[in-house]
C-alpha cells in the first residue's frame, strides 16, 4: 500500500557562504551560516537531498566558479571569514561534507550556478544546522577592493520527524 509522506520536501532558502566584503583565499573558511530547520521550535530529523550553489558579483569583480567543500555542522562552529583552521570541537560537529567542483558550474556574465544531487546528508533531531565554505580554489574571492563577489547556497531536505 502506498501512503503520502507526512511532510513535504522543504528548502532552507538562500544562505550566504561568502559575503561581498569577505576576502577568502585558497584553504580559507567562509563565515558560518545558521540554518533553521522546520519551524525552529521542534527538532527535525531527515536528509538533505540536493544543494544548489550560486556565485555572482555586484561590483568590479568577476563571476567566480570556485571549487571547495560545503561543511555542515550540528553545533555552532566559531568560524570567521578568512580563518585558516577550525577547532577540534567544530571538526567533531561536522555531519556532512559536500564537495563542489570548479568544472560543474554553469556561468555567464551575470552569475553562476551548480547543483549537487549525489551527496545526500542525513541529520538527527536538530532545530538548526550550521554551514561553512572551505575554499580549495587557487583563485581568491574579494581579493581586490570593489570586487563584491559572493557565494550562496540553497538546500532541499526531506523531513522524517
Amino acid at each position: 500500500m502506498l501512503t503520502a509522506p507526512y511532510y513535504q520536501i522543504t528548502e532552507t532558502g538562500s544562505q550566504s557562504l561568502i559575503g561581498t566584503d569577505n576576502q577568502i583565499d585558497q584553504y580559507d573558511y567562509g563565515e558560518a551560516a545558521t540554518i533553521t530547520l522546520g519551524d525552529g521550535v521542534r527538532p527535525v530529523s531527515g536528509e538533505f537531498l540536493s544543494f544548489m550553489f550560486y556565485s555572482g558579483e555586484s561590483g568590479s569583480g568577476a563571476v567566480q566558479t570556485p571549487s571547495g567543500v560545503l561543511l555542515l555542522f550540528d553545533a555552532p562552529p566559531v568560524i570567521t571569514a578568512g580563518d585558516t583552521a577550525i577547532t577540534l570541537a567544530a571538526r567533531i560537529s561536522i555531519i556532512g561534507q559536500v564537495p563542489v567542483s570548479a568544472s560543474n558550474w554553469i556561468s555567464d556574465a551575470n552569475g553562476a550556478s551548480q547543483c549537487v544531487l549525489d551527496k545526500p546528508v542525513p541529520f538527527h533531531n536538530l532545530k538548526k544546522i550550521y554551514a561553512a565554505w572551505y575554499h580549495t580554489d587557487a583563485t581568491s574571492l574579494n581579493d581586490a577592493g570593489g570586487d563584491d563577489e559572493y557565494l550562496a547556497f540553497n538546500a532541499w531536505y526531506r523531513r522524517d520527524s
